[in-house]
């Protein structure tokens, strides 16, 4: 019996070392198929990459289940109501990268959190986007979406790089970077 119970205790350990913490960050180098409790449903993100000689580029796509076995409805990033992307890229010219993100669960919600190189002026801007579902800013759809609702501007300095932004950003309490 005592034999069993080791068993099952090591069983359970593995399983929930396992198990993805509720809020753990992924990032878009994290390969493969991540998902999150969202809007009374899940959010799905199919992470991959593309390599050949001349590029090397990483993809986060992000799709909404309302329910186990329904359809999988794709989610565009807004980046204004001129500007959706079925999928985000992340961009690198030789060894800088140039733009990267994560996806970050905050209590309920779930953020996509990109950093990227400005030119003018000089810097990163760190910008936030929200799941959110029928928003009326955005009237003929689409239903689901990843809609901007903050950013962060990082003066340039000797040390700052997109990986940099993207630790101080993963620090941040959603409250401080979302618009009111």
């Amino acid at each position: 019996m005592k034999i069993q119970t080791a068993v099952a205790y090591c069983t359970l350990a593995l399983a929930l070392a396992l198990t993805p913490a509720a809020h753990a960050d992924v990032a878009s180098s994290q390969q493969g198929l991540h998902q999150w409790p969202a809007l009374k449903g899940k959010l799905v993100m199919v992470a991959g990459t593309v390599s050949d000689v001349l590029r090397y580029k990483r993809s986060m796509t992000f799709y909404f289940e309302a329910k186990p076995g329904a359809d999988w409805i794709h989610v565009p990033i807004v980046k204004s109501q001129d500007d959706q992307q079925e999928t985000w890229f992340n961009v690198s010219h030789g060894e800088t990268t140039m733009v990267d993100g994560f996806v970050a669960a905050r209590g309920g919600d779930v953020y996509l959190i990109e950093a990227a190189v400005s030119e003018s002026p000089a810097g990163i801007k760190a910008s936030w986007y929200k799941l959110t579902t029928d928003d009326p800013a955005y009237p003929d759809g689409p239903f689901y979406l990843l809609k901007p609702v903050g950013q962060k501007f990082y003066a340039n300095s000797r040390d700052l790089t997109v990986e940099s932004v993207l630790k101080k950003e993963a620090a941040v309490k959603p409250e401080s970077r979302v618009k009111r």
